[in-house]
């Protein structure tokens, strides 16, 4: 039984690999490729960033000054100014510290001569002042429209009781009390061009006199001030250049686009500041007429600010007609526009050039530079 089991299972594995020897084998299939291609990322748009907003400037602890309108420290704006007398004529140049003035005015004085005035907020800005030189009766009354404390090194003889009454206060060079505490004379000059000034002198004038270091009270200043973000701009005709008939110095100005200022320029040549090699800018100039004469046989002049006029102004590369008013010594020469309104003017800067009313005629405006030349 069991060889009879033996041989079933011999013949069945005999079969099996005959069948399995005689079938084909089955071609291996094709490999598919299952890999995902690589999904290609894209970056997230990240939110559009917004200009964080400029913090507001509040001025805080400032306020505008009253001489250019600018924000200034609140303890400096009812700092009384310093007026100081600067000769201008050719041997007086340069002049020192001129360029730091606030408020400049130019004057015709004898022979055809100018003299200019310098008012400041802060006389501790130059090192040296000067030089120094002596008063006309005019500048003083300008100086007291100011409330400021004038700075001189003598005077005509007209002007002498003005500055000795109470009108106003004066640091005069002539006063031995004064003069040995606040001027000194330059060795690189000859006399009387050679008188200079400094702030510690200054400081030691005021409190040698005892004078008072604050504004007036109810003394409400000089000018009105455009109060805009942006600097305003004039209805008005073109200025790109504006020349006075001031035969000595020849004084005049010319618009500078990148600043914003005029630049002025006297004696054939720019005005440069002996202190820093700095021209002299403004934001603003005025050309104000007033009714002047020559008063001796030295040429010497007489103006009269007290009453009314007319005159320019001048800003941003324009100007426009305005008139002007003074109701008497103490108060402060007032502009006004053609409307009648209180002139309102670019913070910055201002020069006043003081011309007679005869020779107003004489002033040039150009529109361009170019005009100017071929003048």
């Amino acid at each position: 039984m069991r060889k009879k089991m033996a041989k079933a299972a011999m013949i069945a594995l005999t079969a099996s690999l005959l069948f399995g020897c005689g079938k084909k084998e089955e071609e291996a299939p094709d490999i598919v490729d299952l890999t995902v291609p690589p999904v290609e990322e894209v970056a997230e748009e990240e939110p559009e960033q917004k200009p964080e907003p400029e913090p507001e400037d509040t001025h805080e602890g400032e306020a505008r000054s009253l001489l250019t309108g600018e924000w200034v420290p609140e303890e400096n704006v009812t700092k009384r100014p310093v007026a100081i007398m600067f000769g201008n004529t050719t041997d007086a140049l340069p002049q020192y510290g001129i360029g730091e003035a606030d408020v400049l005015y130019e004057c015709l004085v004898e022979g055809g001569l100018t003299r200019l005035m310098g008012i400041f907020d802060d006389y501790t800005d130059a090192q040296k002042y000067g030089s120094v030189r002596s008063c006309r009766l005019y500048y003083a009354h300008i100086a007291k429209e100011y409330d400021a404390i004038y700075s001189h090194y003598g005077q005509a003889d007209i002007a002498k009781s003005y500055l000795n009454s109470d009108a106003i206060d004066n640091l005069n060079g002539l006063d031995g009390a004064v003069e040995s505490v606040m001027y000194y004379r330059s060795s690189d000059r000859r006399a009387p061009h050679n008188v200079f000034t400094t702030p510690d002198g200054i400081t030691a004038g005021i409190d040698k006199k005892s004078y008072r270091t604050e504004y007036a009270d109810g003394y409400a200043g000089h000018f009105a001030f455009f109060d805009g973000d942006e600097p305003m701009e004039l209805n008005g005709s073109g200025a790109a250049v504006m020349k006075t008939p001031y035969k000595s110095s020849k004084t005049w100005f010319v618009y500078d686009e990148a600043t914003g200022t005029y630049k002025r320029f006297q004696y054939q040549k720019e005005h440069i500041d002996g202190e820093n090699g700095n021209q002299l800018a403004f934001t603003n100039v005025i050309f104000q007429f007033v009714p002047g004469r020559v008063i001796d046989g030295k040429g010497r002049m007489e103006f009269d600010t007290v009453g009314n006029g007319t005159g320019k102004y001048f800003t941003g590369g324009k100007y426009v007609d305005i008139t002007w008013s003074k109701a008497d010594l103490g108060s402060p020469s007032l502009f006004y526009d053609g409307n009648g309104d209180q002139l309102a003017m670019n913070p910055g800067k201002t020069c006043i050039c003081i011309i007679t009313t005869d020779s107003a005629d004489n002033i040039g405006i150009y529109e361009t530079e170019d005009a100017f030349r071929a003048s």
